[in-house]
């Protein structure tokens, strides 16, 4: 009797959750977007602005290339060994009660989503945590090639170690990236003769914030103020109905925890830019306006740790900026530019910092909590802003007697609104700024915690 009446309460439930989730399958589409990730956007899924193009090509007509300064992330990676070891204890697990759910009629993934996470099994391993993976080996590559057909005065030319300059971090993914960045340049032959530099800590140039206590303590770990509009964005009903969509479309009868949330959408995240060419299953959890909601959780995090959030964040990249006026400056002094290209290799917080520090993709208002819906088409997001191999260049060009600087992001022409007048600067422009930011640098006085008295 009590067999039967469990059986009943039983069917009763998965009515009522199949139900009340009709709509929230009917949500899944049949090829959902999965491009915008946040800082997990694989390279080849990051849109691309290409709408200043044109009037960029006209603005530096006559010009010519002279020296190029590149900031770069490292591309697509494996999780690091925190998000390993807990995408290793949720998720096997949790693939297999998914199908439990269905199978006792709860959910509303498709039969050949179930047979992927039926047979899912952690496509890395604990050795792997932190390398690049295989397509960022193409990332870099076809970003060097990029350049080098985009200057190849520059750039189509025989590797001299005197004519370019390579730097990366300590972590060994901006190094790899390094070498497949130039493997894409000067060719798979001349790329096993260049000798790279060895990595150095601390690098006040690409890894800036790893040594400036007050940042490390008024931003990255003051929870409290930095985290705050996320935890509260969590609370909010956008957050709450996405959570309990997710859970429904999965079959569970509770909400996930944030703990198997998280797994299951960096899961999604990762796969996708593994593999640009096909959906990972685990994204079919989600649908277009959760993926939405997921992002902008993420742009919260990234917007007060590392951009507009906090004035402490661009500050702290003044050396990066005052190095790219030391070279450029030198090359107009000189009417020569050695070396001709600088290529630097780092992590999404020195992205981040360095373009909120020259005002690129500033939003309108600060991202908070309650106001998701008026920022759903913001300049400013992580998917944009800082995917794997995210890259920002600068560009000096000879134009008779003037110089130019040309503004690139993701390949792309940008202007620096708040800066110069046109696309593109006029030397005298952005010398006077960038020598002032140069003049007004002192990393020891910034980052120095005060005493509070």
């Amino acid at each position: 009797m009590m067999t039967q009446i469990a059986a009943i309460g039983a069917a009763l439930i998965s009515l009522i959750c199949c139900c009340s989730g009709a709509s929230i399958c009917d949500s899944i589409e049949e090829e959902t977007p999965v491009h915008l990730l946040s800082t997990k956007t694989g390279y080849f899924n990051a849109e691309k602005d290409k709408s200043h193009w044109k009037k960029f090509s006209e603005e530096v007509g006559g010009c010519s290339a002279q020296q190029m300064w590149l900031l770069n992330r490292h591309g697509t990676r494996f999780p690091t060994r925190n998000d390993m070891g807990r995408l290793m204890g949720v998720l096997p697990s949790m693939s297999q009660q998914i199908e439990a759910n269905h199978r006792q009629g709860r959910g509303c993934l498709k039969k050949e989503v179930l047979d992927q996470l039926s047979s899912w099994f952690p496509p890395y391993e604990i050795r792997d945590r932190e390398q690049l993976q295989e397509t960022a080996y193409d990332e870099l590559s076809s970003i060097g090639e990029y350049w080098r057909d985009m200057f190849p005065h520059l750039f189509n030319v025989t590797y001299d170690p005197v004519n370019f300059k390579v730097d990366f971090t300590v972590k060994n993914r901006t190094g790899q990236s390094a070498y497949h960045f130039l493997r894409g340049m000067f060719g798979e032959d001349a790329v096993g003769n260049i000798e790279l530099p060895e990595p150095y800590s601390p690098n006040f140039i690409l890894r800036f914030y790893k040594s400036c206590p007050r940042w490390l303590h008024e931003v990255y770990k003051n929870y409290e103020t930095t985290y705050k509009e996320r935890r509260l964005f969590v609370q909010t009903e956008e957050f709450q109905n996405m959570t309990h969509a997710v859970s429904t479309r999965l079959g569970f009868m509770h909400p996930l925890t944030p703990r198997e949330l998280e797994s299951i959408y960096d899961e999604c995240r990762y796969e996708s830019a593994w593999w640009p060419g096909r959906k990972s299953a685990w994204c079919s959890a989600f649908s277009h306006s959760d993926f939405e909601v997921l992002e902008y959780h993420q742009d919260l995090k990234y917007y007060y740790e590392d951009g507009y959030g906090h004035p402490l964040n661009s500050k702290t990249a003044c050396r990066t900026l005052g190095d790219l006026y030391t070279y450029f400056r030198t090359s107009v002094s000189l009417g020569e530019a050695r070396p001709q290209g600088i290529f630097y290799f780092a992590h999404d917080k020195t992205i981040i910092k360095v373009l909120s520090h020259v005002g690129l993709f500033q939003p309108s208002q600060h991202l908070k909590h309650d106001n998701f819906a008026e920022m759903k088409n913001r300049s400013w997001r992580t998917s944009y802003v800082s995917p794997f191999s995210a890259n920002l260049a600068f560009v000096l060009y000879r134009c008779d007697s003037e110089y130019k600087v040309g503004t690139f992001f993701q390949g792309q022409p940008v202007p620096l609104m708040g800066i110069c007048r046109g696309v593109t600067c006029q030397w005298e422009e952005l010398n006077s700024w960038l020598n002032e930011n140069y003049q007004t640098c002192d990393l020891s006085k910034l980052c120095m915690i005060h005493d509070e008295l």
